[in-house]
């Protein structure tokens, strides 16, 4: 009877804000293909409880099942999020940065093989990285590099704010990580290190002697269509179109804006629930990258080392064979997956069963989105137990 009455009072909720809205001459609700009313009764709830402000795609071998809008982009200015409105991915970039390193690979400008040391080899640090660090070993999260965590404690006061307002070159980046103790030997242990992936984002920079958001625009973005993704490294750039960040705050019971992102720390890549679902789908079409990058990217590269996870190149992987501590939905299907949360973003994509379904979506209420339950719940919807 409890669950009856709250999903009635939703409803008259859900109509009287909507009805208000008309009103005022603008729509907070923009459902552009839904074909399925269970998906469109889960977001359209979440919203109206203040759990999802963002973009969802979702997509079953290839062809839309069901796309929305909702909620608000700039609470300054009331503007509401719409198709293009750009959300910064977080760790979702992780698979376009590892594709771009397996590209620059079958370019034969890199090996998966290189050893850090080597590829830093035109920097100078006063510290030091284990001399047996690869490519490999950073792309797979078993290079022992150290993550934000491990960094100096007054760095990681107010949600590591003063750390990421020191305004990083190249160069100074690579100095500030060599002198953290690592974690562990490579090739030991998985330890996901943010730290990792943002000296290869500088590795690609250097190879191509091109800012990261080139490359990611000349080698990704242009050839696979994606025209609403980008990333940019200079905080005095203003990025067009872009959803602002929030956090609710129960203490004042109000919404507070994350007015700082820095930029130029591990190159920040945004973009939009159409863009990352298309993204999702490359994962299963060999083309841009050839058959074996692909299988590169989705196998467990840590089989041989900790059973308790399970992570390709830039993915967390279900094959079936081996689950995850990390994404685990209680499916059987096979499917990659990989979250990411910062600053007030949450995004989420998801790969079932080599394109069976591909399911992406981006949020701006940071605590709020719980992207793992909501993504239980997805698939719970669409895959029966």
């Amino acid at each position: 009877m409890k669950k009856i009455l709250i999903s009635i009072f939703l409803v008259i909720q859900f109509i009287s804000i909507i009805g208000c809205q008309q009103k005022k001459g603008k729509a907070s609700l923009i459902t552009t293909q839904n074909n399925n009313p269970k998906i469109d009764s889960l977001f359209k709830a979440h919203y109206l409880q203040n759990l999802f402000h963002g973009g969802v795609v979702i997509t079953q071998k290839g062809k839309t099942l069901y796309e929305n809008y909702l909620g608000v982009a700039d609470r300054s200015w009331n503007i509401l999020i719409k198709k293009d409105v750009k959300f910064d991915i977080a760790s979702v970039n992780k698979s376009m940065i590892a594709a771009l390193v397996l590209k620059a690979v079958e370019e034969g400008k890199l090996r998966l093989d290189d050893k850090l040391v080597d590829l830093l080899s035109g920097f100078s640090y006063e510290g030091s990285f284990h001399s047996e660090i690869t490519l490999h070993h950073m792309l797979s999260h078993s290079s022992g590099l150290p993550n934000y965590n491990n960094i100096d404690k007054k760095l990681r006061k107010n949600n590591f704010l003063t750390f990421k307002r020191l305004r990083f070159t190249n160069e100074s980046y690579i100095n500030f990580i060599s002198k953290i103790k690592p974690v562990s030997k490579p090739d030991h242990q998985f330890y996901y290190s943010n730290f990792a992936y943002h000296l290869i984002s500088i590795i690609l920079e250097q190879t191509y002697k091109k800012p990261f958001g080139k490359i990611l625009q000349e080698k990704l973005t242009l050839p696979l269509g994606l025209k609403n993704t980008i990333s940019e490294s200079k905080n005095e750039v203003v990025i067009s179109q872009i959803a602002k960040a929030y956090n609710y705050q129960e203490e004042t019971g109000k919404w507070h804006q994350n007015l700082f992102m820095d930029l130029s720390l591990g190159r920040r890549i945004f973009s939009t629930a159409s863009d990352l679902n298309r993204w999702g789908q490359v994962m299963d079409n060999p083309g841009w990258l050839t058959k074996e990058s692909l299988n590169l990217m989705k196998q467990n590269q840590q089989k041989e080392i900790n059973k308790k996870y399970s992570y390709g190149y830039g993915w967390v992987v279900f094959d079936g064979e081996n689950k995850s501590e990390m994404g685990n939905l209680e499916i059987s299907q096979p499917y990659i997956i990989h979250g990411g949360s910062t600053e007030g973003y949450k995004a989420m994509l998801i790969n079932i069963n080599n394109g069976k379904y591909v399911i992406s979506f981006l949020s701006n209420i940071g605590n709020k989105t719980q992207e793992m339950q909501l993504a239980q719940k997805i698939v719970n919807i669409l895959i029966k137990k």
